[in-house]
């Protein structure tokens, strides 16, 4: 019989095992809030809006263009968004596929870094599940890798490369640190093969010129609209303030916890840093040296959020996928499990999460539509709604607009935020109760602030709605 050349296969298998994995997924109104504040601040692009002018947030302009992109290719269903994001996954794993085998030369290698990815980032709610930036900016890491890696390589590879980067860095500035990672290497490389002035010329100036190439146009558009000031206050000011204190002790065990938490990869890893080949030897040592820009960059935030740490899983994935290069032979009794054993195993595993993350969500209370339900049967024609600190997702569950520029709820619950974005929230306060909403939404635990303050003397408690979540109306409503 005919064997199957599977890696002529591996694009559309690979997309089709993202789906499969994070199917279950599709179907929640909100999963992590940050998700719904892209997707909403991305509507607002579609219908004619200009973020940083009528809506704000920390992140750059690249996350919301993504979102109003799959808005508009799925008519701003959720379920599509999901199903988009899991499309980019399994992209994703298809680049870290072409990675593995065009550094390695082995198809096993190839096909473990893909499969790798997609169980890494298809696990944990907050570490892959949830949407967010590093899942939309890692394709274009891995594509820069895959113009620039091996012998072959021109002055445009660089110049692409660059773009693809460039690019990302308007998802999010963290990618700063992959690019770090590719030009350190590079002069490397220049300096050990005694050509560093060719290296500096040819390869990380062209890529370092058209990295800054996005971030220049989107100033160039804000300088037309007269909004400079907007621009470069968000961009620099806000992103600086962004940090907070913490202690090295708990960054430390932030990041073992990542490779704890993930500990087969670890050990692979392990295994394949302990069995050097000559012909990997170069490979690995760029991984390691791209684990490591990566690793410092989550930790310089101070907070220990989950999905921060997707950025270390292309290398992660791609040294554990190279124990897999049929020149290594240690672990023999791991590599003498028949094939067909390891297959169904795999498959039982792929099956497994996929049923798990289908259960674990379709038995999670949905809150936000059982709120917008109860909001639908109280609602007037033209009656507003501000949802306060609760999810966000309601307006768009309601068929309303944001009643604030600040659409992530946190930035007017937090005082963090509320510093570092320079918010006047008695004015923020008013600009909100101007509109006069019939009703607004807080959580049972929330922090209290001058909004809330101002919140309270209009508006008193009369009902406590699913998910803890209560019901403020004006007083003498009636």
């Amino acid at each position: 019989m005919r064997q199957i050349d599977w890696s002529k296969w591996a694009l559309p298998a690979l997309l089709l095992l993202a789906i499969l994995l994070r199917w279950g997924t599709f179907f929640p109104s909100v999963i992590n809030h940050d998700e719904t504040t892209y997707f909403l601040i991305g509507k607002g692009l579609l219908e004619g809006q200009n973020y940083l002018v009528d809506s704000y947030d920390t992140k750059p302009i690249g996350i919301f263009l993504v979102y109003a992109l799959m808005s508009f290719l799925g008519g701003g269903s959720i379920f599509f968004l999901r199903l988009f994001t899991a499309l980019v996954v399994g992209l994703t794993a298809y680049l870290l596929y072409r990675l593995g085998k065009k550094a390695s030369g082995s198809t096993k290698v190839a096909w473990a870094a893909g499969i790798s990815y997609l169980l890494l980032s298809s696990i944990f709610k907050f570490y892959g599940i949830s949407p967010n930036t590093e899942l939309f900016f890692n394709p274009f890491t891995i594509g820069a890798l895959l113009l620039v890696w091996g012998e072959e390589r021109k002055v445009y590879h660089f110049l692409l490369a660059g773009l693809l980067l460039g690019a990302g860095f308007m998802i999010k500035y963290v990618i700063a640190a992959d690019a770090m990672a590719i030009g350190l290497f590079l002069l490397w490389q220049g300096w050990r093969k005694e050509r560093l002035f060719k290296s500096v010329l040819q390869e990380c100036l062209p890529l370092t010129l058209v990295f800054f190439l996005p971030l220049a146009l989107t100033y160039g558009y804000y300088a037309s609209i007269g909004q400079t000031e907007a621009f470069l206050f968000y961009t620099f000011d806000v992103t600086s303030r962004y940090p907070v204190e913490a202690s090295w002790g708990d960054r430390f065990v932030f990041a073992l916890a990542f490779l704890g938490r993930f500990f087969p990869f670890t050990l692979l890893a392990i295994f394949a840093l302990r069995e050097p080949l000559a012909k990997d030897r170069v490979w690995q040592g760029f991984l390691m040296l791209w684990l490591a820009c990566v690793t410092v960059m989550t930790l310089l935030p101070g907070k220990t959020f989950g999905h921060y740490q997707i950025q270390m899983m292309p290398p992660l994935a791609l040294l554990a996928a190279s124990w897999f290069d049929p020149e290594r032979g240690q672990q023999a009794w791991l590599r003498k499990i028949p094939a067909l054993w390891s297959r169904g195993f795999l498959l039982a595993t792929f099956l497994g999460i996929s049923i798990g993350l289908f259960s674990y969500f379709q038995n999670k209370l949905d809150g936000p539509r059982l709120v917008a339900a109860a909001l639908k049967e109280r609602l007037a024609p033209g009656e507003l709604v501000y949802t306060g600190n609760y999810h966000h997702i309601v307006y768009h569950l309601l068929g309303q607009k944001s009643l604030t520029p600040y659409v992530h709820s946190s930035l007017l619950f937090y005082e963090h935020h509320v510093n570092a974005l320079e918010i006047d929230l008695a004015e923020e306060a008013q600009h909100i109760l101007a509109q006069q909403p019939r009703y607004i939404l807080l959580r049972t635990d929330h922090p209290h602030n001058v909004l809330t303050n101002s919140i309270y003397k209009r508006y008193e408690i009369t009902d406590t709605l699913p998910d803890k979540v209560w019901l403020l109306e004006p007083q003498n409503h009636e």
